[in-house]
This record gives C-alpha cells, sequence and structure tokens, in this order.
C-alpha cells in the first residue's frame, strides 16, 4: 500500500475516531499520556530496523544485494519469518495469550504506520486472523505525529527505550544488543545518551561497543562482512576475549611476565578466532567428544593460574604450533562454492564451509591446546618434582616398546637421549646434596 494512502488513513483516525484507551509514553524527553487507537492490521508496515532482527536482515541484505522492502508481499513474509524464528518459544507463547485474551500490551506506530513497538505482536495478530478469521483484524497502538524518515533519531530512541531498554531486551537474540549500539553510535548518539536508552551502565555500552567490533573483525578475518547469523552462540567467547585484550592493553597486566608488544596481542586474537569458529562449528559427533568448550579460556585467560600468554615459553610454543598447523588447512573461497552452488543460500553455504573448517581443524586445535595445558600445568608445579616425576614415570611405563612406531619414528630416540640427560643431570644435583642413596 502507498504511504500516502497509509497517511490517509491515521489521519483520519485521529480526527474520527475514538480513542480505545490511553497510554504514556516518553517521547521527546517529555513524558506523554497518548490516545491508542485500534488499526487494521492492513495498514500497517513492518519496521526493518526493528532491534529484535537486526541480525537477520543485516545479513539477509548483505548475503543477496537487496534492500528488505517492509510493503512488497514477498519481503513481508520474509521479514515474518525473522520475526517468528528471532524466539520461536517465546512467539508461541504470545501466539497463546492472544488466542486466549486478546492483545494486552499496546504497540507504538508512525503517522504512516510504521511499527516502531509491536512488530511481533502485529504479526502474530495477523497469524491468528488468518488461522481462525474470528481474531480481531486490528493493532492497538498509539499513533506518533510523524513519519520515521522525518524524525529518524528521536523516533530511533523512542524504539530503543521500548525494545531495549530494562527487562525489555532478555528475550532478543544475543548478537541484537552489540548491532543496537553500533547502530547508535553511527547515528551519534553519545554513550550516556545509549545507556540511558538501553537501561545500562556507560561502561557496560562501551563493552558492548568494544565486543561489536571484535565481531566485525571475526566476521571481515572469514570475508563475512556483515554476515551477523554466522556469530550464532558465539557471544560468551567474544566477552571472554574482550575482556582479556583489555585487561593486557597498555601492558597494564601484573600476570603476564614478559616484554610482550600489540604483535602478541594480536596473535592472542587471531587465535582465539580460530578456536571460536572450531569449537562452535563442529559437527554434534565432533563436540561430544571435545571436552569442555571452555577450554579455550586458558589461551588468555586471567586467572591466577595462568594461561598460555602469561609464560612465553608455553605461548610461543603453542602459538608457532598454532599457526604452522592451522595456516596449512585449505578450504574453496566464498565465490567458487557460490559458483558451484548457485541456488544455494550464502548463509547455508558459509555454515557448511565452517564446518569442513572445523573437521579438519578440530585434531590440531585439541592436541595442541592439550600439550600447552600440560606444559602450563606442569609450570605451575615446578616446585613439586615428586608430583612431576611420578607423572612421567607413568607415562615412559605406558609406551609400548614392541610397536613399528617405537623402532621407525627417527625422532624416539633423540627423546630418549635427552630425557637420559635431563635424569643423569637431576641424579647428579642430588649426589651434590647428599641424595646418594
Amino acid at each position: 500500500m502507498e504511504k500516502e494512502k497509509r497517511i490517509e488513513y491515521f489521519s483520519k483516525i485521529l480526527k474520527e475516531k475514538t480513542a480505545y484507551g490511553s497510554m504514556e509514553v516518553w517521547y521527546k524527553n517529555d513524558r506523554r499520556k497518548m490516545s491508542v487507537y485500534e488499526i487494521d492490521l492492513e495498514y500497517l508496515v513492518y519496521n526493518r530496523f526493528n532491534g529484535r532482527i537486526a541480525s537477520f536482515v543485516k545479513s539477509y541484505e548483505k548475503q543477496t544485494g537487496n534492500e528488505l522492502d517492509p510493503t512488497d508481499p514477498k519481503d513481508i513474509k520474509t521479514i515474518e519469518t525473522f520475526l517468528w524464528n528471532s524466539n520461536e518459544p517465546s512467539n508461541k507463547g504470545t501466539k497463546k495469550s492472544i488466542k486466549e485474551q486478546g492483545q494486552l500490551k499496546y504497540g507504538i506506530v508512525t503517522k504512516d504506520g510504521v511499527i516502531i513497538d509491536g512488530n511481533r505482536r502485529a504479526m502474530i495478530l495477523k497469524q491468528a486472523y488468518e488461522e481462525s478469521k474470528e481474531s480481531p483484524r486490528y493493532f492497538r497502538a498509539v499513533v506518533l505525529e510523524e513519519t520515521l524518515d522525518e524524525n529518524p533519531k528521536e523516533i530511533m530512541r523512542l524504539e530503543t527505550t521500548y525494545q531495549m531498554g530494562e527487562d525489555a531486551k532478555v528475550d532478543y537474540n544475543a548478537i541484537e544488543k552489540y548491532l543496537k549500539c553500533a547502530d547508535l553510535e553511527s547515528y551519534k548518539f553519545t554513550i550516556e545518551e545509549i545507556a540511558k536508552m538501553m537501561g545500562e551502565t556507560t561502561s557496560k555500552i562501551k563493552e558492548y561497543i568494544s565486543i561489536m567490533k571484535l565481531m566485525n573483525e571475526y566476521l571481515k578475518k572469514l570475508n563475512y562482512t556483515g554476515i551477523y547469523t554466522r556469530l550464532d552462540k558465539t557471544e560468551g567467547a567474544f566477552v571472554d576475549l574482550n575482556s582479556y585484550l583489555d585487561r593486557y592493553g597498555g601492558y597494564k597486566s601484573t600476570m603476564i611476565l614478559w616484554n610482550y608488544k600489540d604483535s602478541d596481542l594480536n596473535d592472542l586474537k587471531l587465535i582465539y578466532f580460530d578456536y571460536i569458529r572450531g569449537i562452535y562449528n563442529r559437527t554434534k559427533a565432533a563436540a561430544s567428544d571435545s571436552g569442555d568448550s571452555k577450554d579455550y579460556r586458558f589461551i588468555g585467560q586471567t586467572s591466577k593460574k595462568g594461561s598460555f600468554f602469561s609464560n612465553k615459553e608455553v605461548w610461543d610454543g603453542f602459538r608457532d604450533k598454532h599457526f604452522e598447523q592451522i595456516d596449512s588447512i585449505e578450504e574453496p573461497t566464498i565465490e567458487k562454492l557460490r559458483e558451484q552452488n548457485p541456488t544455494q543460500n550464502l548463509d547455508t553455504l558459509l555454515k557448511g564451509r565452517d564446518e569442513l573448517w572445523a573437521k579438519h581443524a578440530d585434531s590440531h586445535l585439541k592436541k595442541n591446546m592439550g600439550l600447552s595445558r600440560e606444559a602450563l600445568d606442569n609450570l605451575n608445579k615446578k616446585n613439586e618434582p615428586l608430583e612431576l616425576l611420578q607423572s612421567a614415570m607413568s607415562k615412559l611405563e605406558s609406551i609400548n616398546t614392541k610397536s613399528k612406531a617405537f623402532f621407525e619414528d627417527p625422532d624416539v630416540l633423540k627423546w630418549v637421549k635427552a630425557i637420559n640427560s635431563i635424569t643423569y643431570d637431576f641424579k647428579k644435583t642430588l649426589e651434590k646434596h647428599g641424595k646418594s642413596k
């Protein structure tokens, strides 16, 4: 429906229709009591900038190169799918409630019908009407005095306050709050303004913006810029990484006992990116055999037990082995995948690409992680010689000296000689201190 026709409909409502009720709205730095009207669903337009589905919309538009038109029937269906998939369990509960009790929470729309607050409820009301024809064909909402185009910044402020403020964001996908902060910052809102809108502290908003920058760097590294659906379930890992980089930035951490540089912090970040990609793209079978999915925290954690990064010896070995093995993995370019699968959805192709990479990388990631954890643990126990010696003895006794590998691997003899040399040195040291028996 054309914009002019919608504006005409809403002008008529405001002049001629009796208000259903009223609602207090904080708008333009003022608390206003505004009338609520019953609006025909036909005259409503979904807001493609809705914070609930930002990651879906941005990813879709990046993949297709087409901007969603919320007045086009095909794009309307796409937006409705995004709204439903954004939180299906919550949507099912709302749908049941609406069918039994009707619309309990009012929405907010512009004078040309763009839904500022209530996109999900409007979608569910439409579903309910189409399924039964008995449900009301209207949406109860406040009508603003202007269009989105006329005052985008103020309407964005209003939308954020209602959708992301206080407890309103609890059923949103994790990525949405980071995208919302980035969008608001691009509209020149201050950190203090964003914090107030979202019911957060300024320090939390700064953290959100910093995490979003890391997420964008990760996507850029994989050539997935703008495809935010590839960040599904990864929030916790980026929160951890952001914390480590913040703690180590400016060389202010007392937990790092060596003179690291910015290039070392960049290596830490890139390695972390690889572990994020590997862990969150494992197949179910691989994931069940992978141990604790939080193992990657040993890479850079800031606990008293230390991390690989906290010890230069452990870090150098871990870093070099990682890049040696991971950089050797070959994978098809995105262009090649699209050429080979012209009808396949890009997000599906990228998911398959990540899963294949994770399959090849999994053994390298786990082995390097395991060896480095053992090296770190041994260093932490350097003043507990008996425990380390007993552990070493147990491992040596486990070796099958009749196996082909024992005779054919050229490195075996090298390590046997090295072990013999170090144990001889131990023996001489003990004898020197009168421990000859």
